[in-house]
């Protein structure tokens, strides 16, 4: 990684760390037991770190030896192709309008320098994002990458957009959430977990952020 927004994310010490090595590990654990193939990555609200979580954890995952792909979720804000300095041809976004035969998902993921990592970025923000998750091109994209990776993470949406993210964990089948030490109240978060649990995905976990 070599930009600053990179190393504001995803750096050494970061995806090496103690933390994410046993997130990692006891994330592993979980989706084995519930045999959860694509894992969202979700928050009360916005500004939580959930995207920072979600792309040191991809990377830890790569680092330790899985194929990974990290699918940016949060199409109203995208911003993984700056944190990963990528210049993708295609984005998610190119899916709006598409039928499920026309789908190939590899022409909407891109490598990235860390080996086993790859990620499906958004390209264009949307202004209506449930337009594109809520059609069959989504489904069939994510169908395919379950069969091509070992991990698949989606970096959703906050459930204050609760339609967005509740559209994607009906695709998902694991739901982790993150929250802030000094975020939301914990009502909020605990209201959040309710939600989730509502929802056809399992709750696999959640994860204070302390950034």
């Amino acid at each position: 990684m070599t930009n600053e927004l990179a190393h504001q994310f995803v750096s050494d010490t970061s995806v090496s760390s103690q933390e994410f090595r046993t997130l990692r590990n006891n994330l592993s654990l979980q989706t084995s037991r519930h045999d959860v193939s694509v894992l969202l990555i979700t928050s009360a609200t916005a500004g939580e770190g959930k995207s920072y979580v979600a792309a040191n954890l991809a990377a830890s995952f790569a680092v330790e030896g899985k194929r990974t792909l990290l699918v940016e979720g949060n199409l109203h804000r995208p911003i993984l192709a700056a944190v990963f300095d990528l210049q993708p041809n295609k984005g998610l976004s190119s899916l709006v309008g598409a039928d499920a035969v026309s789908v190939k998902a590899d022409d909407l993921i891109t490598e990235t320098k860390i080996q086993k990592l790859a990620v499906a970025p958004a390209g264009e923000s949307l202004a209506d994002p449930a337009t594109l998750l809520a059609g069959s091109a989504f489904k069939a994209f994510l169908d395919q990458v379950k069969d091509k990776f070992d991990v698949v993470l989606i970096d959703g949406p906050a459930m204050a957009d609760a339609s967005e993210a509740g559209l994607i964990a009906e695709l998902a089948n694991g739901v982790v959430v993150v929250a802030k030490a000094d975020g939301p109240s914990k009502r909020d978060v605990a209201q959040t977990i309710a939600q989730v649990r509502q929802l056809p995905a399992a709750l696999i976990g959640t994860v204070l952020n302390q950034t």
